[in-house]
């Protein structure tokens, strides 16, 4: 999660998540992202820690309903509208951050840290 939401759990999982991975010569890991999770990042303030500004998307348009059925294992997470975790808070939230980047639907991850190996040729794309 991102290391600024509200949730001092999440907070405390990002810095287990970077204390884990530490970038050491030929640790594997090449990228770390940071997802949100509703009602947690954005009620944070910008004074806790820097806010959650997404670079990377990703298209959820095919998932989405499947993503609202499983969300539904988690009942006791969700509430009732006009709650940004309820079921039309996390639909119209992925719709909004599809709608910015030209998607129907999409979640946003913040890059953390992204390593990038030069390939044959030059730079080596982007890699997930």
């Amino acid at each position: 999660p991102h290391g600024g939401n509200l949730n001092i759990d999440h907070r405390i999982a990002f810095q287990a998540a970077l204390t884990a991975i530490r970038p050491l010569p030929g640790h594997p890991v090449r990228a770390i992202y940071a997802y949100e999770v509703l009602s947690s990042t954005e009620w944070s303030s910008p004074m806790l820690a820097p806010p959650f500004v997404p670079a990377r998307f990703v298209d959820i348009t095919a998932v989405l309903d499947r993503k609202l059925e499983a969300l539904q294992c988690y009942q006791a997470e969700i509430r009732e509208a006009p709650h940004p975790r309820s079921f039309e808070g996390v639909r119209g939230h992925a719709r909004d951050r599809g709608f910015s980047v030209g998607l129907e639907a999409a979640e946003a991850f913040m890059t953390v840290r992204s390593l990038v190996r030069p390939a044959q040729g030059g730079i080596a794309p982007d890699e997930p």
